[in-house]
């Protein structure tokens, strides 16, 4: 292996890292929620949909990463990964805007409590953070299959 791809592989694995970590952190609070609330609440499932779309989400960065490294070409299999790159993005919306900026609002309508607060706080940066992250990820795609086609 040389330098070069050493350091390629290097790279790759701090773009994969940076969303993954995010969201492995998410998913331990879903744990929390589950264990909270149980597997089928009454209510909306924030533990469930937090621990099992965070799996998912953290399986299609996996894959659309993959579909970057195997360069450009027509395939089923592609744009179906590329497709499954929408859930990450999802997911990291569904963090933000409601685990985290919903949990500000709450503060105002239900009253305040200092763990809302924290929790709003916190998950709104994670939620941004992998959304940010999985950014970065897709604009690198972008930046691979416009150098391959030039």
């Amino acid at each position: 292996m040389t330098i070069q791809q050493q350091y390629d592989a290097t790279a790759r694995a701090d773009l994969l890292g940076r969303p993954i970590f995010a969201i492995f952190l998410v998913i331990i609070y879903g744990i929390y929620r589950l264990w909270q609330e149980g597997v089928a609440p009454t209510g909306w499932p924030n533990g469930s949909i937090l621990v099992f779309g965070g799996i998912v989400s953290a399986a299609f960065i996996v894959v659309y990463m993959r579909i970057l490294e195997k360069g450009s070409g027509k395939s089923f299999g592609k744009a179906l990964g590329a497709l499954g790159g929408l859930i990450p993005y999802v997911y990291s919306l569904y963090v933000f805007g409601y685990v985290g900026v919903w949990s500000l609002v709450q503060l105002f309508t239900m009253g305040f409590t200092w763990t809302g607060l924290i929790v709003g706080v916190v998950f709104a940066l994670l939620g941004y953070r992998i959304l940010y992250a999985f950014w970065q990820i897709t604009e690198i795609g972008e930046g691979l299959r416009a150098s391959e086609s030039a």
